[in-house]
This record gives structure tokens, C-alpha cells and sequence, in this order.
């Protein structure tokens, strides 16, 4: 039974969701038909009689279903190999950019259409003339826009789509945010949207997002808020506080400050406020979202994993840390909304479990929506702290 269990979860891990969706910024106005005559100028190309279906969950979250099953491209033969990362994108949606790219054929031209294969090992040298032997998988098929001594010109590091994807092996449509107007639209995973719908930010509201870059969740709770928020965004370093700026100033959002410091340390007594940025006092904020560091073990499609046990293992400790923290600068009566992108009990149930215990101030709430399935049954939770939680991973 552990087999089967385990072998269904590996297949879920390596495929990716059916669907792609988008986060509409709400500060903006959004014209749903400049998707709809992209989506049409495709199905001309595929030889589809109609185009994917599309649809609203809230009026902030799009979503783009997969082309039908008579959609289908003809394998070509050419085979371009790329890394594990660039091919689980493939899959997704996205063109293939030239860092990506590891093997292509000595007799390829441009524009010619190519086969695209993920290296499943990391065996494939780059630069790769002729054939690889390693195992692949198929990702998808593309129209190729670079050469080899662009892509491996010694001492330039290759930029740019090197392959512009027609169609992933998942058909899903190849559609990213480059399409609309700057800070218009965002590609951000359905789990990702639902935790900031969770944590309902309101005009005034003080929030603390505990580890924010690149700032796709913090822009959220801003644009939810109408901009009208009292939003602290904290991350460990310099460059990754820029890219929460970098998002914040493309999406309109001025009610964001953010501050490069460890969230482990975010709370002192000596604190006299939080105008003047971390640590903070306690009991300073009304809300606070953790979208803690974790092992990354529910992203999907995930092609090759070096994730070994023991590190899986070491995310428990930093995320009781900033669970603490959290607990400390939190408001009597405010919300902390806790949240991975991991499936280990450890990380998920477990920690919950740990925080009610540690923490008896704390209270769990079912979260609202609840859009995804119950917690873990027996792992520390009784039946109905289970059904509090929202989770996105197959009932095993």
C-alpha cells in the first residue's frame, strides 16, 4: 500500500496542474480581450475549432484551461535538450530562454521547429552536438530563434527565448503577463492566490509579510486592500528587497515599505514602533502572513529532485522560529495566516500542531475560502482542527 501511495504521489509531482492561472491586479482595468484574439490567432496555427476555456474564480483570478485533445503537433525528430528547471516551465507554458538550453544539433536553422526534451538526471553537458543518451522526457515543440554560437559563445552569457514554444507536451496554452500592459497581470500558482484571499487585508489594516520577496503575495494584500493598507514586507537581503520594490512599483502599489532583515530576530521589547523598520515591538500588527521557507516538494511538475531527507528535515526549525516571531509582533485578536508550498507533514500539520501546543494564545480557524481539500487525518490535529487548513495535494 506505501508503494502504490507513493508511487501515485511521485506521478502527481511530476505533472503539472491541468490549468494556468493568472492574477488579475485589481488597481487596474483588465481587458479580457486582448486574451481572446491571442487565443484565437493560436488556434489558427494549432488547427484548433475553438479556443481553451477561460473563466473567472474571483474577479482577481483567471483561469486558462488546456487546449483540447485534438490539438496536437507532429514530432519533428530535431532534438534540443534543456535543464530539469526549463523543461517543468515548458510544461507550464513558457518558452524556452537560453540558459535553458544544454544539447542542440550542429544542423539546425533558425526558425526550424524543434522537439524539446528535459534532461531528467543532469548528465547532459552543455553544448551537447549530437545526440543525448541520458533519459529525457518530451516537454514540448517549438519554433527555434537561436543558433549555437549564441548560445555558447565562450564568455557571453547567452539572454533571450532561444526556443518560442507552439505547443507544451501538456497543452496548456503558451500565455504569460508579457501579453498585457506592465503590472496588469500575474502568473501565481491558485495556492499562492488563495492565501492572500485568506488574509483579506482591509484599508488601515498594519500587515507584516514575514518573508515576502519577490513580493507576488505582498502585492496581493495590497491591491486587495485598494492600496490602502499599512503593508511591511521583510526579507533576509538587499537584492531580494529590491525585487519586492522592483513589483510593487510595477504594479501601482505605494503602500508598501519593505526592510532587509532576518524575520527570525523581527521582534524586540526595546522596539519603540515599526516606523523606524525591524525589529518590532509586540503586538504591533493586525495581521501577518508566513509564507515560510519550506522544501518545495508541492511545485509541480518537478522533473528531477535532489531534496535528500535531511534537508527536507531542517525547515522545521526555521519555521518555528518565525512562528514565534510572528506570534510575538501579532495583535491580540489578529490573524496569522501560515503557508507553504510543500507537502511534508512536518512542514504542514505537524507545524500547526507544534504552534497550537506552544503557542495556547493561538486559536485555528478554518480558512475562508477553503478552496482546496482538508489537513492530514492523525498527525497531531484532532478532526476538526484537520478540516481547517486549505490544501492542494491528492488525498493519500
Amino acid at each position: 500500500m506505501e508503494v502504490i501511495e507513493c508511487n501515485e504521489l511521485k506521478l502527481w509531482l511530476s505533472q503539472p496542474p491541468k490549468y494556468t492561472t493568472f492574477r488579475i491586479n485589481a488597481l487596474k482595468t483588465f481587458d479580457k480581450s486582448i486574451l481572446e484574439e491571442f487565443l484565437k490567432s493560436q488556434s489558427k496555427e494549432l488547427g484548433a475549432s475553438q479556443i481553451p476555456r477561460y473563466y473567472f474564480v474571483r474577479p482577481d483570478c483567471l483561469v486558462l484551461e488546456q487546449w483540447s485533445d485534438e490539438v496536437t503537433v507532429e514530432k519533428t525528430g530535431m532534438d534540443v535538450i534543456v535543464d530539469a528547471a526549463c523543461a517543468a516551465a515548458v510544461l507550464r507554458g513558457a518558452h524556452v530562454f537560453a540558459p535553458g538550453v544544454l544539447g542542440l544539433p550542429v544542423n539546425c536553422t533558425l526558425e526550424e521547429r524543434v522537439d524539446i526534451y528535459g534532461d531528467l538526471e543532469g548528465h547532459c553537458k552543455r553544448g551537447l552536438k549530437i545526440q543525448y543518451e541520458g533519459r529525457k522526457q518530451y516537454v514540448g515543440t517549438g519554433y527555434l530563434k537561436m543558433l549555437r554560437p549564441q548560445l555558447y559563445d565562450k564568455g557571453v552569457q547567452p539572454s533571450g527565448i532561444a526556443i518560442h514554444t507552439v505547443l507544451p507536451a501538456s497543452k496548456l496554452p503558451v500565455v504569460n503577463e508579457t501579453l498585457f500592459p506592465k503590472g496588469e497581470v500575474l502568473l501565481q500558482n491558485l495556492p499562492s492566490i488563495v492565501c492572500g484571499w485568506v488574509m483579506d487585508a482591509k484599508p488601515n489594516e498594519i500587515i507584516l509579510d514575514m518573508c515576502a520577496a519577490p513580493g507576488n503575495k505582498t502585492t496581493h494584500l495590497a491591491e486587495m486592500s485598494k492600496d490602502q493598507a499599512i503593508i511591511i514586507a521583510v526579507d533576509k537581503t538587499p537584492q531580494r528587497t529590491a525585487k519586492i520594490k522592483e513589483n510593487c512599483d510595477l504594479q501601482g502599489i505605494s503602500c508598501v515599505t519593505s526592510y532587509a532583515y532576518d524575520s527570525t530576530k523581527c521582534c524586540s521589547e526595546e522596539s519603540t514602533g515599526i516606523n523606524n523598520g525591524p525589529p518590532f515591538p509586540p503586538n504591533s500588527f493586525d495581521k501577518v502572513l508566513l509564507d515560510a521557507p519550506c522544501s518545495g516538494l508541492g511545485q509541480r511538475p518537478q522533473l528531477m529532485n535532489k531534496m535528500t531527507p535531511k534537508m527536507v528535515g531542517s525547515f522545521k526549525c526555521i519555521q518555528r522560529k518565525l512562528i514565534a516571531e510572528a506570534v510575538k509582533v501579532l495583535k491580540v485578536g489578529g490573524k496569522l495566516v501560515y503557508s507553504t508550498c510543500t507537502i511534508t507533514e512536518s512542514e504542514n500539520e505537524g507545524m500547526v500542531a507544534w504552534a497550537l501546543d506552544k503557542f495556547p494564545s493561538l486559536k485555528l480557524i478554518p480558512a475562508e475560502p477553503l478552496l482546496g481539500g482538508p489537513g492530514l487525518p492523525n498527525r497531531g490535529l484532532n478532526d476538526e482542527q484537520s478540516a481547517a487548513p486549505s490544501t492542494f495535494v491528492p488525498n493519500l
